[in-house]
């Protein structure tokens, strides 16, 4: 009767071996079936409805670019690798001031704003703690955002909820702030183009921005449809949604593609494939930085067809109470998501748990 020898048995680290295989053969079985992958992220601010015939979706968004490259480029930001500093505050006061444009076209300024020194006795208030989600300031106090801009978010998953909060505002509102700041003065040049009757670049702008049958349109008219476009996003809305989209910037698409308002490309290129979604050729769109995240969603919200009531009700009270255009705009993106009306309800939800109001009364200083 013969018995084997204990060293006939396999080493043990073979095992080990075998249980790592048979881990990566389940990955990959994961990756292949449900479409899972990550792709190079690549920038870009523009893309065009999706065209599934040939390669035109990249024709129209290289002539985008060329006109805003003629028009007004982007700005060029100086990048920190430094976190952002804290939010400042100080005494508020307004003085609304109504400017007359010289091409009459009715808008109304921003609010000038006259920042009051707090007199040496009085400590200087500091970023407010977060209470079950709430802050509270006082609605006479300006938000000083200093123009630190940093490229892309930490990794906030495992950050304490009121740090994550603290720290996803102070990150993304300098990028936000600025953004609007390029559309303000992108509407400035258009009315000086306006005004010297270069109908060439006009027609150039109604182009970056969507207009359709501009041939058929005059100037004027042009002139008209662009300064309904070309317009700020109220801070409050765009904090929203950002907070939504991104869960505070935890999600997959902020953590690896920068991504804070769930846009959708129709390349895998341009984007991280979901493990779902209603298109199999759908993407949500990467970027190269935040604030190009922040432009694109702008751009989105000012040209796209499904947010014209949007720009309806911000024309309407244009030059009024921020918190009320906030309230009434939300009401608008029903068709921002798929869940529409709960969509709604969650923005509404953050507003005002969040109190994120008190961001319409944020300032850029020492903006580059």
């Amino acid at each position: 009767m013969s018995t084997k020898s204990e060293h006939s048995k396999p080493p043990v680290y073979y095992w080990f071996i075998g249980v790592i295989l048979a881990l990566i053969a389940i990955q990959v079985i994961i990756v292949k079936g449900y479409g899972v992958k990550y792709v190079p992220i690549k920038a870009g601010w523009y893309e065009p409805m999706p065209d599934f015939e040939t390669g035109g979706n990249d024709a129209a968004r290289e002539r985008l670019l060329w006109l805003e490259s003629n028009l007004a480029p982007p700005p060029l930001l100086v990048w920190s690798n430094k976190p952002p500093p804290l939010l400042e505050y100080r005494s508020l006061e307004l003085d609304a001031v109504v400017e007359q444009d010289a091409v009459g076209d009715n808008d109304i300024s921003t609010p000038s704003v006259a920042l009051i020194e707090t007199p040496s006795s009085v400590p200087k208030p500091v970023l407010p703690e977060f209470s079950n989600g709430n802050i509270s300031t006082r609605a006479d106090q300006v938000i000083e955002v200093s123009a630190y801009y940093v490229r892309e978010l930490p990794d906030l998953r495992m950050v304490e909820v009121s740090e994550r909060k603290t720290i996803f505002i102070s990150s993304v509102l300098p990028h936000i702030l600025r953004a609007n700041q390029e559309l303000q003065e992108r509407r400035r040049r258009i009315r000086v183009d306006y005004v010297n009757g270069n109908e060439d670049r006009i027609r150039k702008w109604a182009e970056l921005y969507a207009i359709d049958d501009t041939d058929n349109q005059d100037m004027d008219q042009l002139y008209q449809e662009l300064m309904f476009r070309v317009d700020s996003i109220p801070v409050t809305l765009a904090l929203a949604q950002a907070i939504v989209e991104s869960g505070w910037g935890t999600s997959r698409f902020a953590r690896q593609g920068n991504a804070l308002f769930g846009e959708w490309a129709w390349s895998e290129s341009k984007g991280i494939k979901p493990l779902s979604a209603s298109n199999d050729r759908a993407v949500v769109r990467s970027f190269v930085t935040i604030f190009d995240s922040v432009r694109s969603y702008m751009h989105n919200l000012n040209t796209h067809a499904a947010y014209e009531n949007l720009r309806h009700e911000r024309q309407k009270y244009r030059g009024g109470n921020p918190d009320h255009l906030t309230q009434r705009l939300i009401p608008t993106l029903d068709r921002y998501a798929e869940d529409g009306d709960m969509y709604i309800r969650k923005l509404q939800n953050i507003v005002q748990t969040n109190n994120l109001e008190i961001y319409n009364n944020a300032v850029l200083v020492r903006a580059n």
